[in-house]
């Protein structure tokens, strides 16, 4: 039921997102979608080898309408770029959500990962404080292959956080050919992703279990 769609992806490994810290405030909808487990080992081991990683979430609130199509009511997209410079010691995680891009630098493996961990706090507005309701959420992770050569390119020249340009252009010899030779020898790395769907529920029954709510 999800309007975002996964088809044209190669190679995917699966991960379980699921809804947690779902309420109800001031006529809103508060939830954050986030990973049930860590990022899978080989993945952090490529990030620390200075391969760029984007996570991106997809949070959706569908109105249920008997006999009818549900209706798609609100949705969200947060999504994260993680790059660490081996040179340097630190990992740059810019966090993109609609009207705002936050960019953090941090120097420890753990405290970069655990930013990517969730989207964050999303509201949604309800049309019908009435109605029944449920959420649909998916998340993607994708590696750096040959074929998104360019797009490490783009993370170089600081055109993926749009706010920050570092100069590495003056040393194509130390970043250029690593980065290059790096998406020769780990080309086709896999993609992984996940989907969740929570159980129907009105306004009046939030909050829900965590455990029970998610599908």
């Amino acid at each position: 039921m999800l309007a975002f769609s996964f088809a044209g992806f190669s190679d995917i490994d699966a991960i379980e997102p699921a809804f947690k810290f779902t309420h109800c405030e001031n006529g809103q909808i508060l939830t954050q979608l986030a990973l049930t487990d860590s990022l899978p080992p080989e993945l952090i081991g490529y990030v620390d080898k200075g391969v760029p990683i984007s996570v991106e979430y997809r949070l959706e609130l569908w109105r249920v309408r008997p006999g009818w199509f549900d209706q798609l009511a609100g949705q969200a997209k947060v999504d994260y770029r993680i790059r660490f410079d081996p040179w340097e010691k630190e990992y740059t995680v810019v966090q993109k959500i609609p009207g705002l891009v936050i960019e953090n630098i941090l120097y420890e493996e753990e405290e970069a990962i655990d930013l990517l961990m969730s989207s964050g706090q999303v509201a949604f507005v309800p049309d019908d404080s009435a109605g029944e309701y449920y959420l649909a959420g998916s998340i993607v992770v994708k590696t750096m292959s040959f074929s998104s050569f360019k797009e490490v390119e783009s993370w170089l020249k600081g055109e993926v956080s749009d706010i920050k340009k570092p100069s590495l252009e003056d040393a194509p010899d130390k970043v250029g050919e690593f980065i290059f030779n790096m998406a020769l020898k780990i080309s086709g790395l896999k993609n992984h992703s996940g989907e969740t769907k929570t159980s129907v529920f009105g306004l009046d029954q939030l909050p829900f279990s965590d455990t029970l709510f998610n599908k």
